[in-house]
């Protein structure tokens, strides 16, 4: 295909392994980081500390100025920390060099605090004036995809047309690329499977077993899928690469922060203890807050959500917790998904 000019928002791990998939596929790719500390490192050293086994390709240009990034580029990868996408955006469209109608690939997971907006919603409601958005998201590690490992992402648009360009955009023998007509479902899946890789680091934390595990991943699949039928989202979706296959990976890997997170968690340290241990940011804590909101607003039934909100930010112990799922009403396994 043609290479096309990309502006890549954001220089940590994932975005500056997006960022090398797009130089291999020998696009024209710069990189703008927020913190000038961590620029100077990806364009002096081209690594980071956090991932020293990525390489970055010396055809990648860095910047600290927004506007440069922007300027002349309409394919965006949004790669920043969800909660500070709304910022970004209003900093990029302060800019003037982000050109309405520009092509914009979200692959940022999580939902807002305060608001429970989706990154895609969040792109829209700042630049009414943006072209198409499309969502790429599926299990994917930045540590495995930096070192050449196969991997299998979702690029999901309501436009069939962007969610093919993106696939193009990205596709290599070590890089396969489905695309979807379900943004809305494709991008819940990758934000809310982060609440139950946490919740299973807190089984891990208790060493409650693999049995216990695979019970939760699997009622964590029904939650999310319920919560999506509720708004708007396809059941299907949630079986596909950014609904299981990102829950799979992300609950059980020794690369997950949020499983991480959740194993200091069950091992009896506070919240505040556990994040001050984290060097890097786990999404799954706001999540959840966002979650448990959307849920009590539509009526819909998430009780793992509902308990890890209670251990997260009301300190119950995860202990209580474990026994009070247990021993809930019964009920049929598949009620209240739409089939």
């Amino acid at each position: 295909m043609t290479p096309e000019r990309i502006a890549v928002l954001g220089g940590g791990s994932w975005g500056a392994t997006l960022a090398a998939q797009l130089a291999l596929n020998k696009h024209d790719v710069m990189i703008w980081e927020f913190d000038p500390k961590v620029a100077e490192r990806l364009s002096t050293d081209r690594s980071l500390a956090t991932l020293p086994e990525l390489k970055i390709p010396e055809s990648i240009q860095i910047t600290n100025t927004l506007a440069d990034a922007l300027k002349g580029r309409r394919l965006v990868l949004s790669v920043t920390p969800s909660q500070t996408v709304r910022a970004t955006f209003q900093a990029a469209v302060k800019t003037g060099t982000f050109e309405p109608g520009s092509l914009v690939i979200s692959a940022s997971k999580g939902l807002e605090d305060g608001t429970f907006a989706t990154m895609s919603q969040i792109i829209r409601e700042t630049f009414p004036a943006v072209g198409d958005i499309v969502i790429l998201s599926g299990p994917s590690h930045a540590e495995e995809v930096a070192t050449r490992k196969p991997v299998a992402l979702v690029s999901a648009s309501s436009s069939q047309k962007a969610a093919e360009r993106v696939q193009d955009v990205f596709v290599s023998d070590l890089f396969r690329v489905y695309t979807s007509d379900d943004a809305l479902g494709v991008e819940l899946g990758g934000s809310l499977k982060n609440i139950y890789a946490v919740a299973c680091g807190v089984v891990d934390g208790l060493d409650l077993g693999d049995n216990t595990k695979a019970a939760l991943l699997t009622r964590g699949l029904a939650e999310m899928t319920r919560l999506g039928n509720a708004m708007g989202a396809k059941t299907p979706t949630f079986y596909g690469l950014s609904g299981l296959g990102d829950l799979i990976v992300t609950c059980g890997s020794r690369h997950s922060r949020n499983r991480l997170l959740g194993e200091k968690v069950g091992s009896g340290k506070t919240l505040a203890q556990a994040l001050g241990e984290m060097t890097m940011v786990a999404e799954g804590v706001v999540t959840c807050r966002a979650a448990q909101q959307l849920a009590q607003d539509r009526g819909v039934n998430m009780p793992i959500v509902n308990e890890m909100y209670q251990i997260l930010f009301a300190g119950k112990p995860a202990r209580d917790s474990i026994k009070d799922l247990m021993t809930r009403q019964t009920r049929a396994e598949m009620e209240g998904i739409v089939v």
